[in-house]
């Protein structure tokens, strides 16, 4: 295992080079310029025909600071017509606070040369069955995803278009994958796997994090438990860029009469309820209310007359705040709204040199971002942050079993019935 001497006061940790910025223990970091904006590299044109008879047609690039850089997104159901999804999606953080306190790296623009420098060629072998884009550093596969549905003794296949970068900052590799599915649907996912990087060499750190040598051993080892914090940049442009305009949709008790029900138990009745969102905004996620948000166009219908649209549905492991201090006022929440600015790309450190050199007044990190303009019919972004708790495992070691986080982008109403159906 590679672990190297002490440091303050029984810390343990591995020393490594995370873009220009060596580690040097907890809290100290070198000063580094971290990622520089540039010119995206190795444009593709991904255009599928799934067996089913639908189809994604979509961009995909390297750009130097969120690496797999997705543009111009369009879903086509078998037998219809193509329609915009995405005009713009990638990641635009990565925060990895330590529980200790410190440190609290920004692995996509401050602490790393950026997801796209930092990307690791993929062999042969590990894109098997793929083609590989972007010199190599970009897999493209399509897949059996398992059943699509099923009803009495019919059923049908789904298939899975994916793209996937990984990405080496430091002892940690981040595999960026994004699942382009043949009902419509899109799941980002991130994947986390290389090495344990931080580890406490005393029992005073035995509250933040779990021991992984061996208990009769002189001196304990933990492995630091810590976050990571996924933050994702996704500029709806359904049916395109204009006219869009966002809703969350909740779930809440009810205790009005229903059609068949007088709903006076508690829990016996609930109804949903939907909060247009007009302005910019910055939104919590809450568990008990199921929590969604509706990005629809609202000039463009379907063929049953309701607005065309997709769905974010969070799939949380838990929730999170980080630092309650202007240091941190980009944590405090779960999902922003904000209209189209292309100087808006990151949602921290978003000033040069990690955004393009003229975006000198740009609002630096997605909470300052919400300023409210109107998100009315405009052209929308949404960014959204994904978060994992990693406390380390004794199978963390030596190579860590990728850990998969996830959320879905699903359809709702931009077809007006399934689109694996004829």
């Amino acid at each position: 295992m590679f672990r190297e001497g002490d440091t303050m006061s029984g810390f343990r940790f591995v020393t490594t080079l995370v873009g220009c910025a060596l580690l040097l223990g907890v809290g100290q970091v070198a000063e580094a310029q971290g990622c520089v904006s540039a010119a995206c590299t190795g444009d593709s044109v991904v255009d599928h025909l799934f067996t089913a008879g639908s189809r994604w047609r979509f961009n995909v690039r390297n750009c130097p600071c969120e690496g797999l850089f997705i543009e111009a997104a369009s879903f086509t159901p078998r037998g219809g017509v193509a329609r915009r999804v995405l005009g713009q999606a990638s990641l635009a953080e990565i925060h990895v606070p330590y529980l200790v306190g410190t440190p609290r790296f920004l692995d996509l623009s401050r602490d790393s040369a950026g997801l796209g420098r930092s990307a690791l060629p993929w062999s042969a072998d590990e894109c098997a069955g793929g083609t590989r884009l972007a010199n190599d550093t970009i897999c493209l596969n399509v897949e059996d995803r398992g059943l699509a549905w099923k009803y009495l003794n019919t059923s049908q296949r789904g298939e899975s278009l994916s793209v996937t970068m990984a990405s080496q900052l430091g002892a940690y590799t981040y595999i960026n994958q994004w699942e382009f599915h043949d009902d419509g649907s899109i799941e980002p996912r991130m994947g986390l796997t290389g090495r344990l990087a931080r580890y406490g060499g005393s029992d005073a750190y035995a509250p933040y994090g779990r021991r992984l040598n061996a208990q009769s051993a002189a001196t304990p080892d933990y492995g630091l438990s810590h976050m990571h914090n996924a933050y994702y940049r996704l500029d709806f442009d359904i049916g395109g860029a204009a006219d869009d305009a966002v809703e969350r949709m909740t779930f809440q008790p009810s205790s009005a009469a229903s059609p068949v029900n007088p709903c006076t138990t508690p829990g016996a009745c609930g109804v949903n309820v939907v909060t247009p969102l007009l302005t910019e905004t910055a939104q919590d996620f809450t568990a008990d209310a199921y929590t969604s948000w509706r990005i629809y166009d609202k000039n463009l219908l379907n063929n049953d007359g309701r607005t065309v649209s997709y769905e974010l549905v969070p799939e949380v492991e838990g929730v999170w705040q980080g630092q309650v201090s202007t240091d941190e006022p980009w944590s405090q929440h779960e999902l922003w709204v904000t209209r189209y600015n292309a100087c808006e790309t990151l949602a921290v450190g978003n000033f040069p040199p990690h955004i393009n050199a003229g975006c000198t007044t740009a609002k630096p990190n997605v909470s300052a971002m919400v300023d409210g303009q109107s998100v009315d019919g405009q052209d929308v972004v949404v960014w959204y942050v994904n978060r994992h708790l990693h406390t380390p495992r004794d199978e963390d070691e030596v190579n860590m079993p990728i850990e998969w986080m996830s959320f879905m982008i699903k359809p709702r109403g931009f077809h007006h019935r399934s689109p694996l159906e004829p």
